[in-house]
């Protein structure tokens, strides 16, 4: 009884190692089935809210979203708070009224209530970017592996950068030559600020011409 305890506390507090040249997922889970009370599967989970809930098999999936805080409440019985400084969606300081957020036995605070709902909604990479700041995220919107849209909480970290991907099946194919699709999401993220940026200034009216450059009245043209 001893030893399962200590290995739930382990899995608890435990962040994945720093990467450098390996390709991993980081995972934050809980050590039991809430549902079951038996060992998980990293494999098998259910996001929600409150992040993943890892599961010991797919029938387990309906009992959690029936009773969603009594079953993240057993999943993590022993949140661990986090005296962050910096906001972990915006990376900004934190106000003094900063709302709390709790994710997969971890509690922090935001920037703000829309922070939250971010937080929420990108549980993987809230975490990553809270528990490992050294990681860099990419934020590319478009898988460097399948050149599809990438899909929530889908990513992976290669040399301290987080790399969003449209499955989980493709972290198998960028394991087969990682610079070069860590270079592709580079690409593909800075192509998008491009296009980002070029339809923010197709919205932003040109600013008018300081008064000692227009013209006076009557000046001829």
């Amino acid at each position: 009884m001893f030893c399962a305890s200590l290995l739930s506390l382990l899995l608890l507090v435990q962040a994945p190692p720093p990467a450098d040249n390996t390709v991993i997922v980081p995972q934050w889970s809980n050590s039991t089935c809430p549902v079951m009370g038996k060992p998980i599967s990293l494999r098998l989970f259910t996001d929600t809210k409150y992040g993943r809930i890892y599961i010991c098999c797919k029938v387990c999936v309906k009992d959690i979203h029936d009773d969603l805080d009594a079953a993240y409440g057993s999943a993590y019985p022993a949140p661990a708070v986090i005296d962050n400084k910096l906001c972990p969606v915006t990376g900004r300081e934190l106000p003094k009224d900063a709302p709390k957020v709790s994710l997969q036995g971890r509690e922090f605070r935001v920037f703000d209530k829309a922070a939250a709902q971010k937080a929420s909604e990108d549980a993987q990479v809230t975490l990553a970017r809270l528990l490992e700041p050294n990681w860099q995220l990419i934020d590319n919107k478009t898988c460097p592996v399948s050149g599809e849209a990438v899909a929530a909480n889908t990513i992976l970290v290669y040399k301290s950068k987080i790399v969003r991907l449209s499955t989980p099946k493709a972290v198998d194919e960028f394991r087969k030559d990682p610079d070069k699709l860590l270079a592709k999401a580079e690409a593909i993220r800075a192509k998008e600020l491009e296009e980002e940026r070029r339809k923010q200034g197709e919205k932003t009216p040109p600013a008018p011409a300081p008064k000692d450059k227009q013209p006076r009245e009557g000046a001829a043209s």
